[in-house]
Order: C-alpha cells, then structure tokens, then sequence
C-alpha cells in the first residue's frame, strides 16, 4: 500500500476514534441534564430546557440562521481482524516491550552505621605541634616511678587561659608521648588550683570545646579521660559545678549514648571491664552523682533532659 493511502487510512481511524468519543460524551451530557431537570421537578423548582448538540436550535447570526448540527455517530464495537484492531494490538506490543526492556531501579540501601564506632572526622589536636615546637612550658622526665612532667617554672605563674586550653585540645590524642602529656599537663593544672576560683572559672567556658571534640571521637579511652576530668573539676572548687550546667548539652549527649550501652552475652565467662576500668557505665554513673551533687537545685532537671535514663540518689520523688 502506498504511503499516502496509509496515512488516509490513519486519519480515517483517527476521525471515526474522535467522533465516537465525541458522541460518548454528548451521551453523558445528555444524561447529567436529564438527571438535573429530574431533580428540579422534584424540589418544585423551574426547570431548565437543556438540550444536547444534537438538538439545538439554529443560532441567527446576522439574520441568517446557521445551519443545524449534524448528530454525532453513536460509538461502535471495534470489529476483530480490522485495520484499526491491527493498530491498536501493534501499539499495545510496542510498549510491552518498552516496559521489559526498561532497566529495573537499584534500590538504595541505607548504609548500617554503628553508633559505638570510632569517629575519625574529628579535627586533629594542635598540641603535637606546639611540643614539637617548644612551646609548652614542659618536658617529658623519666624517673624510676615512670615518666612524669617537668615544668618549667611554678604553676601558678601560667596563664591558665592560654595552656589549659592547649592541654586539654591534647586530650583526644591516643600516642605516646602527647596521650601522656596532655592527660597529666590538665590534671596537674587543675590540681594546683584547687580552691583558687579564679584560675578555673575564667577558663572553664573555653575548654568545653576540646572536651566535646575528645567525646565526640567516641574513644572509650578517650571518654574515659574526659568522665575523670568533669570528677576533678566537681571537686576542685564549689562554684564549678553551677557553672557547667550551661554546657551539659554539649557534654552529656555523647555520654548518654554510652550509659546506655547494651552489655555483652559473656555467657559463662568473666566480665573484668570493672577491674580493669574499662566499663563506661559505671564511672559515667559516678560523674553524674557528682554534677548534681555539685550543681545545686538545677542540676538534676538538666542531667534528666539530657540523660532520660538517670536515676538521681540526691532526688526523692516520693518527696513532693
């Protein structure tokens, strides 16, 4: 068959496709305004003469009346064999194969983190550097006890606001000698100023920041340093303890996260996390009692908001 009688042969298909859906809705027009006029009737109301395009009347138009509307054709049952069912089947086949050949989508799988890992994206401490370049005021001794921190002139002449901070920044290191160094620099600091408010409060608000960088690597060594600094500075002085409660949101997320670590199924076998002083829960449990203890009244209402799980031994429910 030649071209242009194929496409005759499609726009014929096309045009009887088009006036059966045309007559399919002119049906259901005709349909709804019966159904209309029906319901008017029986509310006692004026009915409206609606009528079909079929059956309307000739529109005058500069005094010539237009032409009647041709009724539509009624929609016919397409017969099997046809041209126009041949169409239709090679159309369906087609976009079968459409759908098979169209790749499925990969489902992405959210990646399985474990919330206990060691967190590496943690920026690097400064204090290696500054050791290596001598600007800390001490130095590494052996001596026949082990190794211990030779400084260079009396504590108390520093400038607590300039090293503490440092030593502190070098409490997530975990080499030798800076592990060493920034552990015993921060306790010897804050041993020597035990009951001197001064040297502790003015610097306390600028050392929150290493110790959440320290917990936030979720090193239990790391932590473990960090649970027994927050014990030295609840007992270093009285007025240390009110003035943490501010920053308890940035210290206690990542011990609550570890407070209430599912435990192990040992089975038969001996836990020696206590002896060892490697079990979190315990001394985190420990630091708590002493931050509300040292905190006054307001104390255990933010350690409860941040640490649902606590069970406070100042605070008698049954009290009130």
């Amino acid at each position: 068959m030649p071209s242009t009688s194929k496409d005759m042969f499609d726009l014929k298909l096309r045009k009887k496709l088009l006036s059966q859906q045309l007559s399919m809705v002119d049906d259901k027009f005709d349909r709804m305004a019966r159904i209309l006029d029906k319901k008017l009737t029986q509310k006692g109301l004026p009915t409206k003469q609606t009528s079909t395009l079929s059956k309307t009347k000739p529109k005058v138009r500069g005094g010539v009346p237009s032409p009647p509307r041709k009724s539509l054709m009624k929609p016919q049952p397409i017969e099997s064999g046809s041209q126009f069912d041949m169409v239709r089947k090679r159309n369906v086949i087609r976009h079968q194969k459409a759908l098979l050949e169209r790749k499925p989508r990969k489902r992405i799988e959210p990646k399985k983190t474990n919330p206990f890992s060691i967190n590496k994206n943690v920026p690097a401490s400064l204090l290696p550097r500054r050791y290596t370049r001598g600007e800390l005021p001490c130095t590494v001794e052996h001596r026949s006890s082990g190794l211990a921190l030779s400084w260079m002139c009396p504590l108390h002449n520093l400038d607590y606001e300039h090293y503490l901070p440092i030593f502190m920044d070098g409490i997530r290191c975990t080499e030798n000698p800076h592990q060493f160094i920034a552990k015993q620099g921060v306790y010897e600091l804050i041993e020597d100023a035990r009951g001197d408010s001064k040297r502790i409060l003015d610097v306390l608000d600028i050392c929150v920041l290493p110790m959440r960088y320290a917990l936030s690597t979720k090193n239990p060594d790391v932590v473990l340093r960090i649970i027994n600094i927050l014990k030295q500075l609840c007992t270093v002085h009285p007025s240390c303890g009110p003035r943490l409660i501010p920053h308890y949101r940035q210290i206690l997320g990542i011990l609550n996260l570890f407070y209430q670590k599912p435990g192990k199924s040992l089975g038969d076998a001996m836990d020696y996390k206590q002896f060892k002083s490697d079990d979190l829960v315990v001394p985190i449990a420990e630091v708590l009692n002493m931050m509300e203890g040292c905190g006054g009244p307001n104390a255990f209402v933010n350690i409860k908001f941040m640490v649902p799980t606590y069970t406070s031994a100042f605070h008698n429910p049954g009290a009130a």
